[in-house]
């Protein structure tokens, strides 16, 4: 998965299987979970860092 891949997942809801993808993915520094998600009620919000420094949320 490229770094351009990966910020195309921002502001989305994702599956679990894609974000075990992200955690292990090289360009991922950093995963941290925020907790219930206020625009999606039934998701979790997660921030990631890339390695560019730039960071996306996800919802799972």
């Amino acid at each position: 998965m490229t770094l351009e891949e990966i910020i195309e997942f921002n502001a989305m809801p994702i599956t679990e299987e894609q974000l075990e993808d992200l955690k292990n993915s090289d360009l991922v520094e950093d995963v941290q979970d925020n907790g219930d998600a206020p625009m999606y009620p039934n998701l979790t919000w997660y921030i990631l860092t890339l390695v560019n420094g730039k960071e996306i949320n996800v919802f799972v």
